[in-house]
């Protein structure tokens, strides 16, 4: 997603720049007691990182009793760490990891910045929605960036991580469930995949407090420790657009938008006058329809349209609108429909509304 914001902003000068593409999300893992005295010493230190980098790394507790065997905690013993004491604590699906009374503030900070510092070696977009049942439903795009294959056999898989952003344990996160894809087949360089995914939400005490990370990992040489790729915080699902408003003139007859959202939506587009047009005016997501001035056809008194884009898939369906100027500047700016229909204005760059849907 994040390359083709920086491609629309380079296009508009008069908007700042977004963080690039190669930006790794740390994700650390914290498996605990809350009764526990390590762990319940660990907390302000959790506390204040998930505060101080929010946005950079995302800080995930779990209750160790429930995710003790198989799953993220297998991360930890594959490293071959011997801990006698909770907190187990690690990031990179095990690149470095902690355990026990520590200096935390000290540690956790260290094993983060350490994180950071490593380049992703996959692009990953990722959306989420409540679906029926009380499921969380995910919408995961990955894309191989390294010059190698991403390879089955190297136990390359997608992970889900549902969690409440409220302070039930230490912390101000709490993991509710999580789930693994497996890739299918080798990925290779450059090559994208899609896959849809469902993660039970039953043990969800608070829908208005979920969110979700996705992280794509794998298994260099199919044995030992694992290592995560790269790691996504999930958005809403919804349709946004890039930007909100347009200009067009006789000396620049063109001018083209972007439309983002989960890779399961179809949309199309219409324009309320005659003298503009646009192409491609149906697709799939993400796309970049341009719209384009047909001057013979506009009247002198007509210096304004509306591009409207409906879009549907996997029990979703949302619209929202480009605003189109004859002879007067676009300011810049982005919206996000709502599964109502509506339209919400949002400064740029695009932060994510929380939309949860019965």
């Amino acid at each position: 997603m994040n390359h083709r914001l920086a491609f629309i902003a380079a296009l508009l000068l008069c908007i700042p720049a977004v963080a690039p593409a190669d930006d790794r999300l740390a994700v650390l893992e914290f498996f605990g007691r809350p009764s526990g005295a390590f762990c319940s010493a660990a907390g302000p230190t959790m506390i204040s990182l998930q505060a101080e980098l929010e946005g950079r790394a995302v800080l995930l507790e779990y209750n160790f009793d429930v995710f003790r065997y198989g799953g993220r905690a297998d991360r930890f013993w594959a490293t071959g760490t011997t801990a006698n004491y909770l907190p187990l604590v690690m990031v990179g699906s095990g690149y470095r990891t902690s355990s026990g009374q520590v200096d935390y503030q000290t540690e956790y900070s260290g094993m983060i910045d350490d994180e950071l510092a490593r380049p992703p070696r996959a692009e990953l977009t990722a959306y989420w929605r409540r679906s029926e049942n009380n499921t969380v439903r995910t919408y995961v795009e990955v894309r191989n960036t390294r010059s190698s294959p991403l390879l089955v056999s190297e136990e390359t898989a997608m992970w889900v991580i549902v969690y409440e952003k409220a302070p039930i344990g230490v912390s101000n996160t709490w993991v509710r469930s999580t789930m693994r894809r497996p890739l299918a087949t080798d990925l290779e360089p450059g090559e994208t995949l899609t896959t849809t995914i469902s993660v039970p939400g039953s043990s969800i005490a608070d829908w208005n407090q979920v969110a979700c990370v996705v992280m794509i990992e794998d298994r260099p040489g199919g044995n030992g420790s694992y290592d995560m790729l790269q790691a996504a915080e999930a958005a809403p699902a919804a349709l946004s657009v890039e930007p909100e408003e347009l200009v067009v003139t006789p000396t620049s007859p063109t001018a083209e938008f972007l439309l983002e959202g989960p890779h399961v939506l179809e949309w199309t587009a219409t324009v309320d006058v005659p003298w503009l047009e646009i192409e491609p005016a149906s697709g799939t997501l993400p796309s970049m329809p341009v719209v384009r001035l047909k001057p013979e056809l506009r009247r002198p008194w007509e210096n304004s349209a509306t591009v409207t884009i409906y879009a549907d898939g996997d029990s979703m369906s949302f619209h929202t609108s480009v605003d189109i100027s004859f002879g007067a500047r676009a300011r810049p700016g982005g919206g996000r429909s709502t599964p109502d229909g509506k339209f919400r204005e949002l400064d740029y760059p695009l932060e994510s509304d929380l939309l949860f849907l019965d």
